[in-house]
Parts: structure tokens; C-alpha cells; sequence
């Protein structure tokens, strides 16, 4: 059998239905190879390799399943380095293809191009941000090592790096000797049993839902949960997704800010039982007591099976807990228009549609002003949060459902990938991108404002969307917003771009709470604020 057969039929085993990437030297054998199998998987193709990566994180957090990117050897892998990064410390499954020299050109003991310290530095660096790695240099192995890597991309719900010898697509392979299953994993009996008991004299429980819940398939057994006994159910900001907003439990996000009814639900609970949750600073800083409380119970991923542990739970018979107002605390309305006055606009339009509509929200003022919508699929990098993940993540999602996507994404971060909006066009998609447009990065701004850096220089966003053959408005109020976000929702056959225009000064509380917050955590070491 050939690599490319193989590689086709072990990805569609597991679910893959695209492949995403950039053409390079080292990986072309492969691609063409791939290209011309009867049964070949589409291959979404952009401009720069961090923005391809991008693209699959997109598509594997939609899906909830494992995609594919596929990249040259050295100077494609090592430019999405960043991108698999972040992949990695969210729990996103990549499955990273990569090229490598083959074995004629490592023996001629030349250096080979794009060949970083040694011709093995791309498989040492990729070993640092994915949980497994291979190179696929023997026939008669490589099929139970592929195996072996999509397994444990599988289970981790994490990156993993295989690595593809040009010459590889000339291999005549041996089939897998065996087909791999893994011994179903078992609940941890002292803390299951610890947390029952917790449970039976607990009053106020309250739910911590983490991005793991999603990512190990655990959402309807967490929810069957909570209903069962009328617990609440209280998000991080990553896991935002892990829990359906119009659940009947749900009580929000809690973000870090206080005054919200998510921290007072989580603050009120005499229990707390955190589930596929990712301790970050972003989240916990100023909570770092709280997370080590004696009624803070962690139940983490994956060393313990998060759907079975949810569905045990539920058939334990524990009582039916009082009723808490879950109704969010009214926020008081900025005087000025902002990002938060932009989205909750775009979130009264979207809920009088039928439609499923993803909102994908890039970091900064965006991310924050996100919270004021309650979509049914978000999508945000709300800890690793490297820029510019917006618009190319509007393909990817695109890619596997066919919904017409809105991106929230500040004038920095376009100004990363926005070129990769044209890519979009050919594949179909057509987005509306709101354009936060205040002419600085200002989520460095909050951080340090005296900085003379920040400043950005005002780009005329709509004519470089219309040279990409993408209509374009302007706003610069709430009304002149509604209209435009009116307009292009619309008009479903062109993707759209509004570029809105903020009053100087405009930064959401949000944002500078949150910088306010860990600028004193940093300098003081305080635990609680």
C-alpha cells in the first residue's frame, strides 16, 4: 500500500474530512500523492503557515474531533510553531504532517535547506508543543506508528507531529500488524467517593465547566448532570463552549471580574466540583485561595474519564439541591459607544434568527466585549490568546459545518491575517468581520500606558477589503452599526467587513479590570483581590 492510500483511509478512520496547509518542497511527493487517491480529502490551502494552523485548531474545535495540517519541512513547521503551541495548551487534537529530507539527501552529509541547528531540530522543537512524534522512515513500521500518533491524539486532545521522509511516497507499506485499542480508562474510586460524600452534605454546589468537558465528549453527561439534581453550571472563559447558554442550569462565565452571577455563584457554593478545567492566570489569578480551597473538588483530563465520571454521578442518589438565581446581573450600560455596545447589538440581531451562527472573537477588547453575546458556537484562543486567530478560524469552522460565521477581531490582529480573507472567497465562505477599529493595540495599551508603541496608523481597512473583492461598511455609532450588521446578515452571498470606528478612550471594563488586575497580582504576588 502507498503512504498516501494509508494516510487517507487511517484519516478518515478517525473522523478527518479536510486537510489545511501551505505547499512546500519536502511535502509535494505527499500532496500529490494525497491529491490523487479516488476518495481524497480536500485540501484548504492559505497564505502563511500560522494561519493554516489556524484554520484546522478552527475546524478540530468545531468538530470535536482531530484535523490534519500539512507543511514542508523546517521553514513551513517551524512557522506555525506558535500556532501548534497554543493548540497544544488548549487541548486542541492536531494532527501535524510535516515534512523531511529523505534518506538520500540525509546521507550525503550535506546541510539540507530549511535544516535548522541539526536535521533533526524541527522533530526536537515540535516535541515541546505536541504529545507524540514520529517519522515515518521504515515501511514495514509506519502504519502502526501513524496509528500509534492518531491514537494518541485521540486520547489527549492534543497535537501530535508525524514526520514525512520525501522518499516515504515510494514505500511499499506493511498493513498495521494490529489494530490498537486502549484499555478503557476507570474512574478514581477515593475521589469519586470522596466528592459523593462532599455532595450529600453539600447545599449549594455549583458546576466549574473547563474546555476538556467538550474536548473529551463529557458536554450532554455534565448537563444530564447538573439537571438531575439542580446544580449550577458556571464556565471558564475557555470553556465557554462546553455548556449549551441556553441550558437550564447555566449561570454564566466566570472570567475573573467580580460583580457577575457567575464569581457570586462560585463564591455562594459550599462545593465546588471543577470539571476538564485548565488552570490559567487569565482565569485564576486573583483566585489562587479559591482554587485551593478544601470544598474546590478538581476532577481533571485526561486521567480521568470526564463522561463516565459525569454519568456515575448523576445515578448517585443525592438530593435535589435548592434553586439560585441564575438570571445575569444587569451591567451598567457605557455611556460612550464601545465594543460591548457593538456586540450586544450583533447579539439581539443574531437571537431573533433561526440560524446556528459560530462567532469566532480574536483576543483583546473583542474577546471581552464577546461575553455580552450567547451564542450556541464560540470559538477564542481565551488563554494562550496569540492574535490574529479570528479570521483565518472563520475558514476553518466554514470548512466543516458550511455556517456562515461572524468574526469579532480588533485592526491589530487583521492587520496579521486579514489578507487571508481572499483564501475564504475561493473555498466558499463568506463571513461578516467586525472590525474593532480604535488605530492602536490596545490590549497592550491597558497593560503599559505610557508605552509609545501601541499606536497604530489608520489603514483604510475598506478598500483593502474590496480589493479582495469583499463588501464593505463603516460605523462609527450603535446606529450606523445596526444598519450595517442589518445589511450584510442580509446578504448571504458576499462576505462582508465593518469597519467600526471607536471613539478614543472606548476600552470596555472589562479589559481594564482584567489589566488592572494582573498588573497588581504581578507587582504585589497578592492571591486575592
Amino acid at each position: 500500500m502507498q503512504l498516501g492510500a494509508l494516510l487517507t483511509q487511517s484519516l478518515r478512520h478517525c473522523g478527518v474530512n479536510e486537510i489545511f496547509g501551505i505547499p512546500g518542497d519536502f511535502i509535494l511527493p505527499l500532496l500529490q500523492q494525497l491529491q490523487d487517491q479516488p476518495d481524497a480529502l480536500p485540501f484548504y490551502y492559505l497564505t502563511h503557515e500560522p494561519a493554516a494552523v489556524y484554520a484546522a485548531d478552527a475546524a478540530a474545535r468545531s468538530a470535536n474531533r482531530p484535523t490534519v495540517v500539512a507543511l514542508t519541512y523546517g521553514a513551513g513547521a517551524l512557522n506555525g510553531v506558535n500556532a501548534v503551541a497554543q493548540a497544544y495548551e488548549e487541548y486542541v487534537p492536531l494532527i501535524i504532517i510535516a515534512g523531511y529530507p529523505s534518506a538520500k539527501e540525509v546521507a550525503s552529509g550535506l546541510q539540507i535547506h530549511h535544516q535548522a541547528k541539526s536535521i533533526d531540530s524541527q522533530r526536537t522543537i515540535f516535541a515541546e508543543i505536541t504529545c507524540a512524534q514520529v517519522r515515518l522512515n521504515n515501511p514495514d513500521t509506519a502504519a502502526n506508528e501513524l496509528q500509534a500518533a492518531i491514537q494518541q491524539c485521540q486520547r489527549q486532545s492534543r497535537p501530535v507531529l508525524i514526520e514525512v521522509p520525501r522518499d516515504a511516497v515510494d514505500f511499499n507499506l506493511k498493513p498495521a500488524e494490529l489494530v490498537l485499542h486502549e484499555t478503557p480508562q476507570a474512574v478514581d474510586e477515593f475521589a469519586y467517593q470522596r466528592l459523593v460524600d462532599a455532595l450529600c452534605t453539600a447545599r449549594r454546589p455549583v458546576i466549574l465547566s473547563g474546555v476538556n468537558v467538550r474536548r473529551s465528549g463529557a458536554q450532554f453527561a455534565l448537563e444530564r448532570l447538573a439537571e438531575q439534581f439542580n446544580i449550577p453550571i458556571v464556565t471558564t472563559l475557555l470553556g465557554r463552549a462546553s455548556v449549551n447558554p441556553e441550558h437550564s442550569c447555566y449561570g454564566g462565565v466566570f472570567c475573573g471580574a467580580q460583580g457577575t452571577r457567575a464569581s457570586q455563584l462560585i463564591y455562594d457554593a459550599d462545593l465546588v466540583l471543577a470539571i476538564g478545567v485548565v488552570y490559567t492566570d487569565s482565569n485564576f489569578s486573583a483566585h489562587q485561595a479559591l482554587i485551593h480551597a478544601e470544598h474546590f473538588h478538581r476532577i481533571e483530563f485526561p486521567a480521568q474519564p470526564l463522561k463516565l465520571f459525569c454519568a456515575r454521578l448523576a445515578s448517585e442518589p443525592l438530593p435535589l439541591f435548592e434553586h439560585r438565581d441564575l438570571t445575569p446581573i444587569q451591567q451598567q450600560e457605557p455611556a460612550y459607544f464601545n465594543a460591548d455596545t457593538v456586540v450586544r447589538e450583533i447579539h439581539q440581531q443574531l437571537s431573533r434568527q433561526r440560524a446556528i451562527v459560530p462567532i469566532i472573537s480574536d483576543v483583546g477588547d473583542c474577546l471581552f466585549a464577546s461575553l455580552q453575546a450567547s451564542p450556541s458556537e464560540f470559538l477564542a484562543p481565551a488563554y494562550y490568546a496569540s492574535m490574529g486567530y479570528a479570521v483565518p478560524a472563520a475558514l476553518g469552522v466554514y470548512a466543516t459545518n458550511q455556517r456562515r460565521p461572524v468574526v469579532l477581531v480588533g485592526d491589530g490582529a487583521f492587520l496579521m491575517t486579514g489578507l487571508e480573507l481572499a483564501h475564504s472567497l475561493r473555498y466558499g465562505c463568506r463571513p461578516i468581520v467586525v472590525l474593532f477599529n480604535n488605530h492602536k493595540w490596545d490590549m497592550i495599551a491597558a497593560f503599559a500606558p505610557t508605552l509609545k508603541a501601541t499606536t497604530l496608523q489608520h489603514w483604510q481597512f475598506p478598500q483593502l477589503a474590496e480589493s479582495m473583492g469583499i463588501h464593505s461598511l463603516r460605523a462609527h455609532d450603535q446606529q450606523s452599526f445596526a444598519a450595517a450588521f442589518a445589511h450584510a446578515w442580509a446578504d448571504p452571498d458576499r462576505a462582508h467587513l465593518i469597519d467600526v470606528w471607536l471613539p478614543e478612550n472606548s476600552r470596555t471594563a472589562r479589559l481594564q479590570q482584567f489589566a488592572q488586575t494582573l498588573t497588581s497580582i504581578n507587582k504585589t504576588g497578592a492571591s486575592e483581590v
